[in-house]
């Protein structure tokens, strides 16, 4: 990703998104979506719209968007808790694809990528369950993947493997190929996902670039794409509870005019400031050189993934029980929260990251 995008721009894409959103996902239109998982509808629209093909260069029809762009995508898809596979696809997969594809390859999955006709998902996750990665013998993988983030609706898989000389390898796999064993399942907050295992499928391998750099560059991609997300989920969070605060009657007053409860709220709004801030931070850093990247990154992430968490927590509690309900939306971002928190890498991997870098 290189930093070409302009303030304005950034600015436009995130009102013409956060408008889309308001008019046609509402909260009550998005339950109607959780039965199939997500929108074929909302995913055209968002093809139509360009918002499948930022990533791409110019030349193929894209913005050449920066971290900066498709933050403000994630930033609308954390507020609206959107359900397709807009981190899968059009961030990570096409990032993938951008940064390790040959011109043919490119030529191949870019305009399917950009009209929404093929959706991604990256497989990275080895099963612990097996100690090893997937290895690729030939252009025959053999392994297993978990928790691949809409792995379940996915047309193609990129998965990560190994070589028969240890080196790292990214593979283009048709999840309905022989060989292939796909287990879907819903994750807490209404996505798909999928637990895969590989028994000499054959694939296609990407090797036009370091395939190691290739997806050490997208698991950090993909961490900055979802401290986005979790801003625009904080910034409804925190605005939902402050409105309950106003009409929220207790003996005769609103429970805002409790000292006690503006102060929480004043705490909530300074969290998300600093998320907003290291997220930024992030954005900017993701060109930098590997250690400040990884210092960056991570430091973020393992940052935003402790203040997330805290103003779902206070989100519920200010709701009482009304916040736990399947009725009110509060309880659904703090589902979403906890699945932001577990994918790409824990809070603790990515503070021991940063440890790590820092020293």
């Amino acid at each position: 990703m290189t930093s070409t995008t302009d303030a304005d721009t950034v600015a436009m894409l995130r009102d013409t998104m956060q408008r889309y959103a308001d008019e046609q996902y509402g909260f009550g239109q998005r339950r109607a979506f959780l039965d199939e998982g997500f929108s074929e509808r909302a995913w055209r629209d968002y093809a139509a719209f360009g918002w499948l093909a930022l990533r791409l260069p110019e030349d193929d029809g894209g913005i050449g968007a920066d971290a900066a762009a498709t933050g403000a995508l994630m930033e609308v898809v954390g507020a609206r808790l959107l359900l397709e596979p807009v981190l899968a696809s059009a961030v990570v997969g096409t990032g993938l694809v951008l940064a390790g594809a040959s011109a043919a390859q490119r030529a191949a999955l870019l305009p399917a990528l950009a009209d929404g006709t093929l959706k991604l998902a990256f497989a990275c996750d080895d099963d612990p369950a097996t100690g090893r990665a997937c290895e690729l013998r030939g252009d025959r993988l053999h392994g297993a993947k978990i928790n691949v983030l809409h792995g379940d609706v996915a047309g193609r898989l990129l998965v990560s493997a190994r070589d028969a000389e240890g080196a790292a390898a990214l593979c283009l796999v048709d999840p309905t190929a022989a060989g292939v064993e796909r287990r879907p399942y819903r994750l807490v907050d209404g996505r798909g996902a999928a637990n895969l295992r590989f028994e000499g499928v054959r694939v296609e391998r990407l090797a036009e670039a370091d395939a190691a750099e290739a997806i050490a560059r997208a698991r950090d991609e993909a961490s900055v794409a979802l401290c986005a997300e979790a801003l625009g989920v904080v910034r409804s969070l925190v605005a939902a509870t402050c409105d309950y605060l106003k009409v929220r009657k207790q003996f005769g007053r609103t429970i805002g005019s409790n000292q006690a409860l503006q102060h929480r709220m004043v705490e909530l709004f300074l969290l998300q400031e600093e998320m907003q801030a290291l997220t930024r931070a992030a954005q900017r850093d993701l060109d930098a050189e590997p250690a400040q990247r990884a210092r960056s990154v991570s430091g973020a992430r393992a940052y935003v993934a402790t203040a997330a968490r805290r103003v779902a927590n206070d989100a519920v509690q200010m709701h009482g029980g009304l916040g736990i309900t399947e009725e009110l939306d509060i309880s659904h971002y703090f589902r979403r929260v906890m699945v932001i928190n577990a994918l790409f890498g824990s809070r603790d991997e990515h503070f021991a990251r940063f440890v790590e870098a820092t020293a």
